[in-house]
């Protein structure tokens, strides 16, 4: 044991030395921008029955520290897309998946990248770790933009509606960028008492169409007060906290070095082994079943609820509008899903007919507007079970009634890397889904649209209200009988 302990002793400071060697750091910088996913297959696995499900379900348990889930539908008549690497390809003969629909849909995961790349993405990929690389560059709403043009844009947006807009910072991530939320509303009523809708973008890095669709739903907000009666009665009524970029070190990385990156950049415990999935990183069945401990893994947990950074601004800030929080929704891709509570649990929750009432009602506009279909349902019934969900905190933690987690467009062809002809369409998708929804939440009996802290304050009224009314008509009745009594007695 002894001798062991000196090896590693030896082998730590030989490793340290090398670290500080010109040499090695030639050679680590040309392994990070020389990244490549050349090799690297996708496969599709069609759940036909009920025990291809359960085989998939067991296979993913085994596999998912090491390989990279697409998409994971756990429902008959669902599909699994699975990025497999050269070095674990062998797992796909396992038994498990002997008799299974399985089929190659991308051949060469790097082939299938370079041939979907936006072509100006190649402008700031160059100037690698300079956030100041794109301060030239003017943002397109056409176009992916990098993280340093996405900040811009939100500047220019606060300054140009001012009496709309109020930019705010609610905290830095690992690399000191700043994570910027655009609170939009009108001059109307008291903003302070007004009830808050939530929106993310960008919580898995590689999920860039979410960053534009928070983008473009900031500015269709803000361009179409006094212009669109629906968004002017939105902001006469509510207050919109719109996060576009909740895990830009994660984005940058995804930029510039390694096109696929889904966590953030934060350090583990394993030193070549960075980052955490933000989305299982939150304090609700945290470490349960869909996620990871093993820090290598794409769905790694974290060390503990609200270890990162990100994760923890925007709890903060969710929590401090917790009474007036009307909804919350969290846009990732792809699927083209509106998924409604609960995410770790397959129970169904008091207000499930609410839930579905209001996602059928955003994904009928939707498919009425651009002819675009969105399955709805809780996320148990449609994806997988996953733990330390966002939605799902907020939903039982801050006790919001109406959480929704939004999967984007596609549906499967170009998945990722949706082309920029897909971003206006996708953005329209998310602007008129969660307009009617909030409009359909508004529409909804009080009891059924209000957060559910003050519907559990109101039972709790009632309840005593009317175990006083008891009390009260218990006392007037015996206070009767005595009287009788006393008559009674006199008679």
């Amino acid at each position: 044991y002894n001798e062991y302990k000196s090896y590693l002793r030896n082998r730590t400071l030989y490793l340290s030395k090398m670290m500080k060697s010109s040499l090695f750091s030639f050679f680590l910088i040309h392994y990070v921008l020389s990244f490549s996913y050349k090799n690297h297959k996708v496969y599709r696995i069609q759940l036909q029955n009920s025990s291809d499900a359960l085989r998939v379900a067991e296979f993913y348990q085994i596999s998912k520290d090491v390989l990279d889930y697409w998409h994971l539908e756990g429902h008959v008549g669902g599909s699994v897309d699975v990025r497999v690497s050269p070095a674990h390809r062998h797992l796909l003969r396992h038994d498990l998946l002997a008799s299974l629909n399985v089929s190659l849909v991308i051949p060469d995961v790097q082939v299938y990248l370079e041939e979907t790349q936006p072509k100006h993405r190649t402008r700031t990929k160059r100037n690698f770790e300079k956030d100041n690389s794109s301060d030239d560059l003017e943002y397109k709403y056409d176009e992916y933009n990098s993280a340093a043009t996405i900040n811009k844009e939100l500047y220019r947006l606060s300054r140009q509606y001012p009496l709309l807009t109020r930019l705010i910072s609610i905290g830095q991530t690992h690399a000191k960028r700043t994570l910027c939320v655009m609170e939009i509303t009108s001059l109307k009523g008291n903003k302070r008492t007004k009830p808050v809708v939530w929106v993310d973008g960008g919580m898995h890095a590689r999920e860039w169409i979410t960053i534009t669709s928070a983008m473009y739903l900031i500015k269709q907000l803000l361009e179409g007060y006094n212009v669109n009666p629906q968004i002017t009665e939105l902001l006469d009524n509510v207050k919109f906290a719109i996060e576009p970029l909740s895990n830009p070190d994660g984005y940058f990385y995804s930029w510039n070095t390694e096109r696929l990156w889904r966590k953030n950049r934060s350090p583990t415990k394993v030193a070549w082994c960075k980052g955490t999935d933000l989305n299982r990183n939150f304090d609700i069945n945290f470490g349960g079943a869909g996620s990871s401990d093993f820090s290598c893994s794409e769905i790694y947990r974290g060390g503990s609820a609200f270890s990162e950074l990100e994760t923890e601004a925007m709890s903060k800030y969710l929590a401090s509008v917790r009474h007036r929080l009307l909804a919350y929704f969290s846009l990732h891709s792809f699927g083209q899903l509106w998924l409604t509570p609960l995410s770790y649990s397959q129970k169904k929750v008091s207000d499930r007919q609410n839930h579905l009432a209001v996602a059928k009602h955003a994904t009928a506009a939707i498919r009425a507007a651009t002819g675009k279909r969105y399955e709805y349902g809780p996320a148990t019934s449609l994806m997988y079970l996953t733990s330390g969900d966002s939605s799902d905190w907020v939903y039982d933690n801050l006790n919001c009634s109406h959480t929704y987690g939004i999967e984007l467009r596609d549906n499967g062809r170009y998945r990722f890397n949706l082309p920029e002809s897909q971003i206006i369409p996708t953005g329209q998708d998310t602007l008129i889904g969660i307009v009617s929804a909030v409009l359909k939440i508004q529409s909804l009996p009080e009891s059924s649209s209000m957060p559910k802290r003050i519907k559990e304050r109101l039972r709790r009224k009632r309840k005593h209200s009317s175990a006083k009314q008891r009390f009260q008509n218990d006392h007037q009745h015996r206070r009767k009988i005595i009287r009788k009594r006393k008559k009674a007695k006199v008679n």
